[in-house]
């Protein structure tokens, strides 16, 4: 492993430009301006795979959410407000990737119920984070939001106009990610990128290497084993966000997915029809500025210096747990980026966050030494 030594004064710096430079403060109520006072509920979305334990990415994403949410309840007290945590558990399950005919074809956590695995390392993280803010939450699976009433109307309008639509979304293969896993026993097989689909009104055909041709009826069929990738599945959000005659949305995303993803891949496909309100997290970089990627994480080989470091308690809920921090530390550290968002508009090394979360950990224990000596 190397070892070289990187020099420096220990000193973190938070310089003011673009979002920091407008938003020394008062980034809660420009949110608020935003959402306005029409609808009775806001909900602040924060979405997940569930293909392991939530790790630091993960963990700081909603514990941003919990702190967005705590802020505009403080600012919108007569409306319900709550974090809306989306499970996706349409994504796929690594190991099943296969090829036929250099066609990809994978099987989802939700078909192969993989993403029981993680689903209590988030049910415990939600718990803790609502019990340290006072905020509501609920989780939604995919099968959840497939049943949403908008959902039928706005997929046909996306099919309809997939020749415009698919290549702003998909420019490798100019095809819509639309997923149906294969619905014979025991295959599940899914084309990943909807590359032999076929469209006949509003009729999808799908096709399975294995088993042949079978097919939904977008008008009349049941939508809810459909499957979608992520660039898809992020505009279908923004345009039932935007029909919830219920609840205003406000989106928490980590900022791999802000610049040009989201100009191009977002921005571009909603074409003015509606606009939606995003706070983008702080990426958590690894030593060479990389994102700490649960991807990698789940490969045997990944970040084993983090390992040696005895840093790998970043990289898993349960071992930040067992390593004696509590989540409400943690949510102090988010919590700061919200109240000083010259805090929020930046990025922070792996080693960063734990010298942060080590100060917030010894003042917490100096607190209580101070509380017991007085008793």
């Amino acid at each position: 492993m190397n070892t070289n030594l990187i020099i420096h004064d220990n000193v973190s710096h938070h310089p003011l430009g673009s979002g920091s430079y407008y938003f020394q403060s008062g980034l809660l109520e420009y949110l608020t301006q935003l959402i306005g006072n029409g609808k009775p509920c806001i909900d602040v979305f924060v979405g997940a795979q569930p293909n392991s334990s939530p790790h630091i990415g993960n963990m700081t994403n909603v514990s941003t959410a919990f702190a967005v949410a705590k802020g505009l309840k403080k600012h919108q007290d007569s409306r319900r407000v709550r974090v809306s945590l989306d499970l996706v558990d349409t994504a796929p399950y690594s190991p099943t990737t296969t090829k036929y005919d250099n066609v990809v074809y994978q099987k989802s956590l939700r078909y192969l119920q993989k993403a029981n695995e993680s689903n209590s390392d988030f049910e415990s993280l939600l718990v803790q984070l609502s019990a340290e803010c006072g905020v509501e939450y609920r989780v939604r699976k995919q099968t959840d939001i497939l049943q949403d009433p908008h959902l039928r109307e706005i997929l046909q309008d996306i099919v309809a106009r997939r020749v415009e639509i698919a290549p702003l979304l998909e420019p490798r293969y100019k095809t819509l990610g639309i997923r149906y896993a294969c619905p014979t026993p025991d295959c599940g097989l899914a084309d990943k990128h909807g590359i032999r689909n076929e469209y006949f009104g509003n009729q999808i055909k799908f096709q399975c290497p294995v088993h042949g041709t079978y097919q939904i009826d977008l008008e009349n069929g049941d939508l809810k084993f459909l499957e979608f990738n992520t660039p898809l599945r992020g505009l279908i959000r923004c345009r039932l966000f935007a029909q919830d005659p219920v609840s205003s949305w406000v989106q928490i995303k980590g900022s791999d997915y802000a610049g040009f993803y989201a100009e191009q891949m977002v921005l571009r496909p909603l074409q003015g029809s509606c606009t939606p309100i995003t706070v983008y997290t702080p990426l958590i970089m690894d030593w060479s500025g990389a994102k700490i990627s649960k991807s990698l994480y789940v490969r045997p080989d990944a970040y084993e210096y983090l390992r040696l470091s005895n840093l790998s308690y970043l990289l898993n809920f349960r071992e930040f747990c067992a390593a004696g921090f509590k989540i409400g530390t943690l949510y102090k550290l988010v919590e700061g980026w919200i109240n000083e968002p010259k805090r929020l508009f930046r990025h922070y090394t792996i080693y960063q966050i734990h010298q942060e979360l080590l100060q917030i950990l010894n003042s917490e224990r100096e607190s209580l030494k101070e509380v017991q000596k007085s008793k």
